[in-house]
């Protein structure tokens, strides 16, 4: 049975139409895309009608240079001033750079790695006598070399009474205002006998925490046992 009226037209229009873009998808030659090529085209007469991002049509054309090349050939009648304008190879680098368009932006890029972990430097010199003005009869002598480097003893009383001598001989600075190190005890040659050398035993850690400039805590663990003090520069 056929179809009489504008039935019959519009059938046969759809039927052209769908025929000749199959053939051209059929036909249509291979090639490597170029995006900035198709972005320098696009830029040249596409943008004038279809903005950017592109609306109105261009933007189903992604990677599809074939329904570029329907519109100008007769799907779209206000693109026919275009037709012989372009060559395929024109035709898919418009499409790729319109499918670049709609591509995801790609991921950031990952943070920079921290940077590697610096030694604290301490907050000042803090070189001199310190003590504790309640307990007059010990004392902790911080001598700093350079920058950073602490060297301090400890003069005190041990059991039954007997004088003893601590040694801090370096450390570690945990921040500009707190130092740990290792304690050792001195023994040697009374000064009257031959020199015989002095034999280091640790005995535990020292931490001083310094509160200002001339104000901290000094805390001692020896043979077990543990002290806590404030101490302070001792004037002069």
């Amino acid at each position: 049975m056929a179809l009489a009226g504008p039935w019959n037209g519009n059938l046969a229009v759809i039927f052209r139409t769908t025929v000749a873009a199959l053939l051209m998808l059929l036909a249509w030659p291979a090639h490597p895309q170029n995006v900035s090529h198709g972005q320098n085209l696009y830029g040249q007469t596409c943008i004038t009608c279809h903005g950017l991002p592109p609306f109105g049509g261009p933007e189903l054309a992604a990677n599809n240079p074939t329904l570029i090349a329907q519109a100008i050939n007769g799907l779209v009648p206000q693109m026919s001033f275009l037709r012989n304008v372009y060559s395929s190879q024109d035709l898919t680098d418009i499409a790729a750079y319109i499918a670049s368009l709609q591509a995801p932006p790609p991921p950031p890029p990952p943070p920079p790695p921290p940077p590697p972990p610096t030694n604290p430097e301490p907050a000042f010199d803090y070189s001199d006598l310190w003590w504790n003005p309640n307990e007059s009869g010990w004392g902790f002598n911080i001598v700093q070399h350079g920058k950073s480097v602490l060297f301090c003893v400890m003069f005190t009383y041990s059991a039954p009474n007997l004088p003893a001598w601590y040694v801090v001989p370096g450390g570690t600075w945990n921040t500009s205002t707190n130092f740990t190190g290792a304690v050792y005890r001195v023994t040697g040659s009374a000064v009257n006998q031959p020199f015989v050398g002095a034999k280091l035993t640790q005995v535990g850690t020292a931490t001083i925490d310094f509160s200002s400039q001339n104000t901290g805590t000094l805390t001692m663990s020896v043979d077990g046992a543990t002290v806590t003090r404030s101490i302070e520069r001792q004037p002069y």
